[in-house]
């Protein structure tokens, strides 16, 4: 089964519980594997604000002493996306981050310092709503709304100066 033709393909997790993984994964004909587990538990682990991309993830688990393939976290990262567990963000023109969808936090956008690349995080709930009235006036059913602002952060600009 292809993750794109799932008969529920966004999902919203109000725990990432393992039980509640598990449960999630078998609705859809998924095992939550040893693998699964540590990927999700590195990604519960990082602190808030912090987008992992799969190397970082890879690092990580090296430095547990875990050896799962980079093939195995961007198959895993890839399902978990599908089930609406984890957002992929493309931060950066390099390589995809990820950080858990969580529905009790706010909706956020990020701010990316071209230079530097550090990124920052701000609320706005006019975005998600013109995001959700758009949607609506082309058909679209919303899934996610992310909105994206690249610039130069005030660090940077001061040393440019």
């Amino acid at each position: 089964m292809s993750y794109a033709t799932m008969s529920s393909p966004h999902f919203v997790l109000s725990s990432h519980h393992p039980e509640v993984l598990k449960t999630l994964l078998n609705q859809e004909g998924f095992r939550i594997t040893q693998q699964r587990h540590k990927i999700l538990e590195v990604l519960n682990a990082a602190e808030e604000g912090d987008h992992l991309s799969a190397e970082d993830i890879h690092q990580k688990l090296l430095d547990q002493g875990e050896k799962i393939g980079v093939s195995t976290i961007y198959r895993t990262l890839h399902l978990l996306v599908d089930l609406g567990l984890l957002r992929e963000l493309a931060l950066s023109e390099e390589r995809k981050f990820y950080e858990l969808s969580n529905p009790m936090t706010v909706a956020h956008h990020h701010l990316i310092c071209s230079q530097c690349g550090s990124v920052q995080e701000f609320e706005d709930a006019a975005i998600v709503s013109l995001g959700h009235d758009e949607a609506l006036r082309q058909g679209f059913s919303l899934l996610d709304c992310q909105f994206t602002v690249h610039g130069i952060c005030e660090n940077c600009s001061r040393v440019s100066r």
